[in-house]
Parts: C-alpha cells; structure tokens; sequence
C-alpha cells in the first residue's frame, strides 16, 4: 500500500512538473527586453544599425572579441580570444588565427576555417558586387582568407592594415554557418540565422517581438537566463510602465528627465553610459543644399550646448570634430563646432539663398529625443532665415525613397573601432553611402579627390604620424564641405529589475553572454 502510494505521488508530481514552464523546470529565467524598434534582418552584416547589434550580438561570434568591460568603463579597447584561441601576425597585411576545437553552432556542426572563409567571403561582403554591399566599408581592406587547415586560418589584406586585429573584432566579421547559409539562402537565414552565440532564434512576429532561447552547448559558458525576447514598445511611457508592471525585465532608451521616475521604486535601477556614437545630420548635396555655403549656415546655426542641457541635462558632449578623446589619434587641439548665427546669415547672404524650403524627413522611434532636437533645430534655423520644413515618418524607407523629396536627414555614426577607420573612412568615405546613395545620385556627396587620397593614407600608412597628418587633412575637407554635422553623443539609459546584474557598453550591443548577465539579490 505504502510502495503504491509513494509511486503515485511521484507520478503526479512528474505530472505537475511536466505542467510548468520551461524556465521554471530549468532555474533560469526568461528575460524581457522593452525596445524602441527591431530589425528587419538579423543577417548579421546585412543590419548593423542600433536596433540589429542589440540583438545580433548575443547571436554571434566574431575571430577576436573586444573586452569592453577590460577596465569597468564600458568602453576599453583590450582585445581578448573569442572563436580564434591566439593570432600571429605573419607581415603587415596577414594574420593568422588558431580557431578552438569543439566549438558548436546552433545547429550542433562544429564551426571550422570553413565556414570563417565563407563568413569573409568576397562574394558576401566586400567584393566587387557583394551580395551584403552594407559590409563592404568595414571589410574595406580584405583581399582573401586562406584556410591553413581545419582549425588555421590566415586573413589577407590588400594593402597593410594596422588596424586589421580590431577590425575582426568588429562589425562585419561574425562567423555564419556556411552550410545553413547556402542551404537556406540569404533571405531565409536573414530570418533563422545559425551562429555561436550564447541565444539562437526561436520565434519571430514582426512588428511585435523577436524571442531568442539559450544555446546551450555556447562556448563560453551556459547562458545565465532561459530565454531572451526582444518586445518592440515604441512608447518611452509603455516601456516604462511595462518595467513597473514586471511585465518587462529590462527597457531600452529611457530619457534623461524619466531617470529620476525610475530611481523612485527600490526594486528597479538604471545603468547609463555616454555612447561611442554620434547623433548626425546629413545634408544631401541638392536643391538649395548645392551650395556647401548653405550647408555650412545648418550647421553654424545649431546651438549644440543648449540641445545639450535641454534634451540631455547636459550628461552628455559634442566631439571636437568626427573623432573620439579615446581614439589613439586623438586630435586634441581640434576646433570645435561653432555656432555662429551671424557668421551664418552672412554665408546664406553670399549664397543667394532667398528661403527655398528645405526639407527635414527623419523616422520617429528610431534615435532617442530626435523629434524634439528636430524642433528645436527648426528654430534655431528660423532665426538666421532657414527655412526647414520637418517631415517626420514612419519608417525609414520612406526616408530613403527615390522619389521622396528630402534635404536634410538624420544619422548616427558609432566609433566601431577605437580609430578614424571605425567611423570616419567607412562612414564618409570612397565606400560610404553618403558618397554612394543608391536612391538617388543627386544626393550622393561629390567628395573632391583629396579627401579620399587622404582618406586612403589613413587606412593602409604604417606611419601613425603620416596617418594623423591625414586624418587632420581630412578632417579640415570635411568640416569646410559640410555634407553633414555633428550634434552630440547621446547618453544611453538602461532601466531594469535591480536583481539584473548588467552593463552597456559604449556600443548598442546588448552582451548578455554569462559574463555579463547575472540575477540575484545582490545586484
């Protein structure tokens, strides 16, 4: 009676436990991240803006990592292994990396000198008509990759690159699954991709959420929560409110003047950084925009210190030129941008500029307080006789559309490497969008040959002096040029369960790779 009775109380209680959710039955739990946006692709060079990496970072692995974390601020520029064990520099333009053995994709193949070769394939990335022509500025010095052998990989350059050991820690060289890549083709693994990561896809309803579930078999250790969904809240209120109801763990892109709202309940807290990312202007080179003298006048007008403490309660700054003080080429004594009302007028008076209508589209939920630094720029501009209209839309296609009139729009540029070739060369240069708009070749920026000669000594001088030199030069060409203007670095806020133990980077990946994802009462 008593063996009977022990034998259905068990099965009832294997019952029940066959009755509770997974993360229950595991220990870990599942992890809701409020976000302002998600992506259309998680190819993961295909989207590498903001609301891609946020995600795409946790999916996959790249040669070397970047240990932002190396000395607490977020964002220090040690490199450490990640699928390469160690590196070996052969001469100026190879590197030869060791890959760890054993290490598993989502789909349990084991990652191999293979699938590195067609992950940096120029067919893919950086070729002449590259498949992902997104990839290409960041790839921009790649010739070729040998696999030595099954666990040997050499990288090529075309030319020397100095930078060559950040720059496979960085955008562009996440290691894909090179059989699921060519089986499922790009679209299809743009929807399911199969990398190393410590989360692999699960499920996918657009316009609503993205939910990732552990990897298990991860290289670096077993993921610290179940599953990770990425819920799109376009709202700063909704995901606020979300986060108070415990519906959300984690909210992305709180505003400066929410914190102290955040900071009121014990059982929540916010983690902050100051982005290596700069809030920009495009000013697209047609219409009353021909005239770099207009251009200029956009630029001279904004009062950048006041968008500062209005927007940002002045927690954030403005570069002194395209550039980061942690850049080893830090130019340090480089002006910074003016504003100069007057000096304005006078270049619009010389011009010719009698109030055409310039127009200012820009997508809302996509950069934080950019609809209210839009408005206050609108002023600004007023006030020396600019006459911009703001178009704020829905999406950025609408943005990007051949037929759309647009003069002005809004970018970020993110400082990918601790270096003018993170941000400055891919972003503004021979290869860049601005000098290659696909839409339209009209607002596509005519950078006079200098500017790329120089830009081209950046990227393959061995010289560091002749390499700064350059930059400067550069520098001088684009500030007089103006196709575009910085406003600020914005501060980036986090806000989540106080038992979240977490924290940003200088980047807008969202690492939750077990050494950076912890839960319990002492964080």
């Amino acid at each position: 009676m008593l063996t009977r009775l022990k034998t259905g109380l068990a099965a009832m209680a294997l019952s029940l436990l066959a009755t509770l959710p997974v993360a229950a039955q595991d220990g870990r739990p599942d992890l809701t991240v409020a976000v302002n946006n998600l992506p259309d692709s998680l190819e993961s060079i295909e989207e590498m803006g903001n609301v891609a990496v946020r995600i795409t970072y946790s999916m996959f692995d790249s040669l070397i990592r970047r240990d932002f974390l190396a000395d607490g601020s977020g964002t220090a520029s040690r490199l450490v292994p990640g699928l390469a064990e160690s590196w070996t520099r052969i001469d100026d333009r190879t590197l030869e990396l060791k890959l760890r053995e054993g290490v598993l994709f989502h789909d349990g193949s084991e990652v191999t000198s293979d699938d590195v070769a067609f992950s940096f394939n120029p067919g893919r990335g950086h070729g002449y008509a590259p498949l992902i022509g997104a990839a290409k500025r960041f790839m921009l010095t790649i010739s070729h990759v040998v696999p030595v052998d099954k666990y040997t990989i050499r990288v090529v350059s075309r030319k020397p690159d100095v930078l060559l050991e950040q720059r496979l820690a960085g955008y562009a060289f996440w290691v894909v699954n090179h059989n699921a890549y060519m089986t499922m083709g790009k679209d299809a693994f743009a929807r399911n991709p199969v990398g190393t990561g410590p989360y692999r896809m699960d499920e996918w309803v657009d316009g609503e959420y993205i939910r990732l579930v552990a990897h298990d078999d991860y290289f670096g250790g077993k993921p610290t929560a179940k599953s990770v969904t990425f819920r799109q809240v376009p709202e700063v209120s909704a995901r606020i409110a979300g986060l108070v109801s415990g519906e959300y763990d984690i909210s992305v892109n709180i505003p400066p003047d929410q914190i102290p709202t955040i900071e009121r309940y014990d059982d929540l807290k916010v983690e902050r950084i100051v982005l290596d990312n700069t809030h920009m202007l495009v000013f697209y080179t047609n219409g009353p925009l021909e005239d770099k003298r207009v251009r200029q006048a956009l630029s001279l007008s904004i009062d950048r210190a006041l968008l500062r403490k209005a927007l940002w309660a002045d927690q954030n700054y403005t570069p002194n030129g395209h550039q980061l003080p942690s850049y080893e080429m830090w130019i340090e004594d480089y002006p910074e941008f003016a504003y100069d009302p007057g000096k304005a007028r006078v270049l619009l008076q010389e011009a010719g500029y009698d109030g055409e209508e310039i127009v200012y589209k820009f997508p809302l939920n996509y950069y934080l307080l950019s609809t209210e630094a839009a408005q206050a720029m609108q002023q600004m501009w007023q006030q020396v006789g600019l006459n911009v209209t703001l178009q704020p839309v829905e999406n950025w296609s609408q943005v990007t559309d051949a037929d759309a009139t647009v003069n002005i729009r809004p970018w970020s540029n993110t400082h990918r490497m601790p270096d003018p070739l993170g941000s400055f060369v891919p972003q503004w240069g021979a290869e860049s969008d601005v000098q290659n708009n696909a839409q339209s070749d009209d607002r596509s920026w005519k950078a006079p040959a200098e500017f790329n000669r120089l830009q081209q000594i950046i990227t393959t001088a061995t010289d560091w002096d002749a390499r700064k030199r350059a930059y400067r030069g550069a520098l001088d060409i684009w500030m007089d040029e103006a196709p575009g203007t910085m406003l600020y670095n914005p501060l980036e806020t986090y806000a989540m369960r106080a038992d979240i133990g977490w924290k940003p980077y200088g980047l807008y990946y969202m690492d939750l790779r077990p050494y950076n994802l912890t839960f319990g009462a002492g964080h």
